[in-house]
């Protein structure tokens, strides 16, 4: 991990990020505003292989449905996750981890607003907790029980109980052979990386 600039002003983290090899760039802040996601946009255009993680102090609403055109049209890895989600070295280490592989990793307060301003097929997700919504933002990025409990420093039988809970509450004990895979493609609908037609080729 190397710091790279204190400045936060976009030339300057593109000026740099020019003459260095980066993987993942970190960016803290204060609030994510719909500039910040323009942004984002920019330094995704000049480097589409840059994973990018964002530790915020808060979310505006209205830059919620930028940030799902975002997930959407830039599918490669990216994490928005407020500040005080991250509170030790385990779990910053698999985030940053898991953008590098190219996932995209969500602080449960980001899904909901997502769900609230994505389509209503997904409304049903409100009834998770918190933690479920970790649990499921993991387990969708293929995570096992054991790595999934490591990083939120629960015991894998606590992950387990969640899951079943989550297959529970979307219905897919009894109506699903692969409810694991179901609520991965649901959940990714969810956040806007899968449009209906996507959802109808798995």
């Amino acid at each position: 991990v190397k710091a790279i600039s204190g400045d936060s002003n976009i030339n300057a983290i593109i000026s740099v990020l020019s003459v260095i090899e980066a993987d993942v760039l970190l960016l803290g802040m204060r609030a994510l505003q719909p500039d910040t996601v323009a942004e984002l946009e920019i330094i995704r255009e000049q480097f589409p292989d840059l994973g990018i993680v964002i530790l915020s102090g808060s979310f505006d609403v209205s830059s919620i449905k930028q940030l799902r055109g975002f997930a959407r049209s830039n599918p490669y890895g990216c994490a928005f996750l407020r500040r005080d989600s991250i509170d030790n070295a385990i779990k910053l280490t698999h985030l940053i981890q898991s953008v590098a592989e190219g996932h995209v990793v969500l602080d449960p307060v980001v899904m909901e607003a997502m769900i609230e301003t994505g389509d209503t097929g997904t409304a049903f997700f409100k009834q998770l907790t918190d933690r479920e919504l970790q649990v499921l933002n993991w387990m969708t990025r293929g995570y096992r029980n054991d790595t999934i409990a490591q990083v939120l420093c629960v015991d894998p039988q606590v992950v387990e109980r969640h899951l079943n809970t989550i297959f529970s509450k979307l219905d897919m004990e009894t109506t699903s052979k692969h409810p694991r895979v179901n609520a991965a493609t649901l959940y990714l609908k969810a956040i806007g990386q899968l449009s209906g037609d996507d959802t109808s080729k798995m």
